[in-house]
């Protein structure tokens, strides 16, 4: 899906959930649209694996404050939509369900970032640790003293 601009209505909460933002926001016609915050390298195309209320059915940004945020959202005005789905528990509950399948998502297709990163947590601790020593790594990872 390509980026549509910035929905810049203001929105009727703004909440976290699991480190992402979601914003809940009235559409012209009265029914509330849900967004998520995307995570920083969200692959594009990512978003057509969700399986949120009728689907994406937007993806660029909203307001929070004087910044913009990069999302994608859904909205309740689907002709199989009533009263129960359009109201605020529900569309604030399926906007935290569309964070834990994109978290899903990225995970499913990132899973080496996910773990190089945690491999390299360590080692880094360890360069540290021997800086602090008066020790440093070679070229070749030998550790010696400076």
């Amino acid at each position: 899906m390509q980026y549509l601009g910035t929905n810049e209505a203001m929105p009727a909460k703004i909440g976290s959930y699991k480190g992402y933002k979601y914003f809940i926001i009235p559409s012209l016609f009265g029914a509330l649209n849900g967004y998520a915050e995307l995570p920083k390298d969200w692959k594009d195309g990512d978003e057509d694996e969700l399986t949120v209320h009728g689907g994406i059915t937007f993806k660029g940004y909203v307001r929070d404050g004087a910044s913009k945020v990069k999302v994608i959202g859904f909205d309740t005005l689907h002709a199989f939509d009533d009263q129960e789905t359009r109201d605020l528990k529900s569309v604030e509950k399926e906007c935290k369900y569309m964070i834990d399948e994109m978290i899903e998502i990225w995970n499913k297709h990132r899973p080496l970032r996910a773990n190089t990163e945690t491999a390299l947590e360590p080692a880094h601790e360890l360069g540290k640790l021997a800086a602090k020593q008066g020790l440093s790594f070679d070229e070749l990872g030998y550790l010696h003293k400076k």
